[in-house]
């Protein structure tokens, strides 16, 4: 009977990736008609919306937004999904692109033949849409792998997914103690033999910060307003999601004397290092807030919605960080690899730079779709300096994403982590 069950969960599992395969091909090559795009005026104090239609882009050479304020600090444009950025007029660039006119703003020629190059692209919302079909595949695939070990008995010790999601909670709750006490040890070992104790947490992150601005900010400060405090918050977030990865690949083999000596769940070691490095960043914001102040930006209500970054970025690299801690166990250079793919990610996340404006089209909308780190310091960014919520459906996309790879990552570990003491 097994047999027969096997056969149709194999076939199920070939079902799903041609349904992957060939739905993304659809997405990406359906043709579409053009779509109205909404010009977003910020001015610091208020935002004007306007939408204009497909049939308005396509014959008009200008048009106007009106405002009360003519202190405009940034235009945005969106297409179908409104907190979605796809591209910024920034105020360094306004006489390029506009001239103000008996309380209304006034947009030139080459506006308008950015408007229509933005009504004529269907990318960003492609991209969406294949990301959610790639997570309602995923889904499936745990469920039909799910069931594939428990027929064959591969996996004693799987019942199901709901059953290690509670197992996991259980660790969670059992070990808690040893998780806080093993986060608080590595803190005062950090700093033990240190002059300047926890400074060095600030002084990191500070340090790096003044650099980039030195660098960096004779080409991007004049586009990008209060440029070292849009770049040390980014680092602040970049600081822990690189810390985690780069620990998750050691974490087994640099707990040798726990691992073979006593039991205790890999992923409480994990989750004790990114309480550490949580902790490190908390302090770090003893930096930030009196930068907010001086740089006079206006922290509101909105700011709150970078909560939703940060949800990502902890649940994103946890899930990430499992996956490479099981296979950091059985591949020793891995580390180096995974160093090089950071520097990558680094560099192409958006850390001194904007990633709507300082990428070319289309890379900057493919860049902020599909690499997370991008999407999620964009978001922050956007909430904590702009006072404005944006990117909300790839926060929703990548949230789902992260919880799969969280449950993969510990289903991998539970599976295999009896084996790993034979091998560190």
């Amino acid at each position: 009977m097994n047999k027969y069950w096997n056969v149709l969960i194999k076939t199920l599992k070939i079902c799903i990736v041609m349904a992957v395969v060939g739905g993304s091909i659809l997405f990406a090559l359906y043709p579409v008609k053009n779509q109205n795009v909404t010009v977003i005026v910020d001015t610091g104090t208020e935002t004007i919306s306007q939408e204009f239609s497909v049939d308005q882009i396509e014959g008009m050479t200008e048009f106007s937004v009106p405002v009360s304020d003519s202190n405009v600090e940034e235009i945005r444009l969106c297409r179908r999904f409104k907190s979605i950025c796809v591209d910024k007029i920034q105020k360094s660039d306004f006489d390029k692109y506009l001239f103000s006119a008996d309380g209304s703003i006034v947009f030139n020629e080459f506006a308008c033949d950015m408007m229509r190059r933005q009504s004529k692209s269907f990318l960003l919302e492609r991209i969406i849409y294949i990301e959610g079909l790639c997570i309602i595949a995923l889904f499936f695939w745990i469920l039909l792998h799910a069931l594939e070990e428990k027929l064959n008995g591969k996996y004693q010790g799987n019942h199901g997914p709901i059953h290690e999601i509670w197992r996991f909670i259980g660790d969670l709750i059992k070990y808690k103690e040893y998780v806080v006490f093993a986060a608080q040890a590595d803190l005062k070992a950090e700093v033990a033999n240190s002059y300047l104790n926890r400074l060095w947490w600030l002084l990191e992150p500070l340090f790096n910060m003044l650099v980039y601005v030195i660098v960096f900010g004779r080409i991007m400060g004049n586009s990008i307003q209060n440029y070292a405090t849009f770049v040390f918050s980014a680092l602040l977030m970049w600081n822990f999601f690189s810390k985690t990865i780069n620990y998750s690949v050691k974490c087994v083999r640099g707990n040798r004397d726990i691992v073979t000596k006593v039991y205790v769940p890999k992923h409480i070691l994990l989750i004790s290092n990114m309480i550490l490095n949580f902790f490190k960043l908390l302090f770090s914001l003893i930096v930030l807030i009196p930068m907010l102040i001086i740089f006079h930006v206006p922290v509101g209500i909105h700011a709150l919605w970078l909560v939703s970054a940060y949800l990502v970025m902890i649940l994103l690299s946890f899930g990430i960080g499992m996956i490479f801690l099981h296979y950091g166990v059985y591949i020793d250079d891995l580390s180096y690899a995974v160093g090089i793919l950071l520097q990558m990610t680094m560099f192409l996340s958006g850390i001194f730079y904007d990633v709507v404006t300082g990428l070319s089209v289309p890379l900057n909308v493919m860049m902020l779709s599909v690499n997370p780190v991008a999407m999620f310091l964009d978001t922050m960014r956007n909430a904590l300096l702009g006072n404005y919520v944006s990117n909300v459906p790839l926060i929703g996309i990548w949230i789902l994403l992260s919880l799969l790879l969280c449950y993969i990552g510990v289903h991998i570990v539970y599976k295999n982590e009896n084996g790993y003491v034979k091998v560190v």
